[in-house]
């Protein structure tokens, strides 16, 4: 499989302080995979370096074979919710055409048809094209949670880098979240970022935890030693209804 996201031997610092230390992994083509670890442990540091936002003081990272610089045009980032002001007097069609400003020509370009019908794509597939001229504080928590999907979407990205998006949903507009994935993953690759462990049990296919080291084990199991080790206490995880693939003891045994 090709790769869509290769971190090779990545160490970030800020002044004297490692926050990432050797981190290595690597993302194919379509996989859905998850990113967990507790707070303060990097996740966020390694987006950014992910999306060239802050310099690494060693190692590499390839976005589809490219360095960042290029390579980071074929990234939809989705941010934490409550990073996004949906005060901001605007609707909801010009909030997803946000995603299209880097492909304009200079500063004073205009959009293009292709921009729009790109607009009109992403909240088709988020299920929002309905409400495209209404001002984005009209909506619900899990409308505007899909409309920072849509406006990811709209910038044809082939990854989509999702950064705890399922916080401040409920149940059902998370249900509605993991299905509009599940469609997206035919088109594109997704990583998706968070410390709610059972929000994705059981649904991505690739994960490691992340505590200024990187653990890995199998392609979507998580041990008991890399919890440990990655919060740093011993931890209980009880899940209902979820596949042994996900969840067993390390180093194997029976189901």
């Amino acid at each position: 499989m090709k790769k869509a996201l290769q971190i090779e031997n990545l160490t970030v610092r800020f002044g004297t302080h490692t926050v990432l230390e050797d981190v290595s992994w690597s993302i194919c083509e379509h996989d859905f995979a998850a990113l967990i670890g507790p707070n303060g442990g990097g996740k966020t540091t390694l987006l950014r370096a992910v999306l060239g936002l802050l310099p690494v003081a060693g190692g590499s990272i390839r976005i589809f074979g490219m360095d960042v610089f290029e390579g980071r045009r074929r990234i939809g980032y989705v941010p934490q919710f409550h990073s996004f002001d949906f005060s901001f007097p605007m609707t909801l069609l010009e909030m997803v055409l946000q995603s299209r400003l880097p492909f304009l020509p200079g500063i004073f370009g205009r959009y293009s048809r292709q921009d729009y019908d790109a607009g009109e794509q992403a909240l088709q597939r988020a299920g929002l094209w309905e409400k495209r001229d209404h001002p984005i504080q009209s909506l619900s928590g899990g409308e505007q949670q899909r409309a920072i999907i849509a406006r990811a979407l709209a910038g044809m990205p082939r990854l989509l880098i999702l950064d705890e998006p399922t916080v401040y949903i409920d149940a059902p507009a998370e249900e509605q979240f993991f299905s509009l994935i599940e469609e997206l993953l035919e088109e594109m690759t997704i990583l998706i970022v968070t410390h709610d462990i059972g929000a994705i049990s059981g649904k991505v296919n690739r994960i490691a935890c992340l505590n200024r080291h990187l653990y890995t084990h199998g392609d979507a199991v998580i041990t008991d030693d890399m919890l440990t080790r990655v919060y740093g206490c011993p931890v209980d995880l009880i899940a209902h209804g979820v596949p042994h693939r996900v969840l067993r003891e390390h180093g194997g045994g029976d189901d």
